[in-house]
């Protein structure tokens, strides 16, 4: 399954949707591969600062330390979003992530100190080139089955992303046979995906 999965998210491809007239350029997508613990001190502390309200209810019961060293093993990348310094945090796996590896995903904004984007289920993501004076679009997947992602495109609106487009990337069809290109299949997008 890894490697089909794998296979999907390092394929680029361009296709042209019908119901969503959208075009979907697919770059590489990947996880956050830093350990949150590797960044600056500045860097975690915000991290933590941001996310503890976030993920509090489900570690209510604990100490503050306990969801402060989940948060210290979460995946981080440092990245630049249209000129505003950020960070892309997912957890390592555990009890925050589903069987197929979806994570929790969140992007944080370092110099406004604020949450931009919040996903439950997320494996990778990508961010699309920047037009100027904008933030880019980010693109996040979610492993649906060995052979399925979900593709989410997220645009900017005023202080945080929101859902813009979203579509099916399927590898094979319904007797298993290996689609290439994949087939992608724009659709509307719901609270789920």
């Amino acid at each position: 399954m890894t490697c089909v999965v794998l296979f999907l998210l390092e394929t680029a491809f361009v296709v042209y949707g019908t119901a969503q007239s959208t075009v979907w350029p697919v770059q590489r997508l990947h996880a956050p591969s830093a350990s949150l613990s590797r960044l600056s001190q500045i860097d975690q502390a915000t991290a933590i600062r941001l996310l503890r309200p976030e993920l509090g209810p489900l570690f209510q019961g604990d100490a503050t330390s306990v969801l402060d060293k989940q948060i210290h093993f979460f995946r981080a990348e440092r990245l630049n979003l249209g000129g505003v310094p950020a960070l892309a945090l997912s957890p390592s796996s555990g009890e925050l992530c589903g069987k197929n590896g979806n994570c929790g995903f969140w992007m944080i904004d370092l110099q406004h100190h604020r949450v931009l984007l919040r996903a439950e289920a997320v494996q990778s993501f990508a961010v699309e080139p920047a037009k100027p004076h904008a933030m880019p679009n980010i693109i996040t997947s979610t492993s649906s089955s060995a052979t399925q992602l979900e593709l989410i495109r997220w645009h900017f609106l005023t202080a945080s992303y929101e859902r813009e487009n979203c579509a099916t990337v399927s590898n094979a069809d319904d007797s298993g046979a290996p689609l290439n290109p994949p087939k992608v299949t724009p659709h509307p997008c719901s609270e789920g995906n």
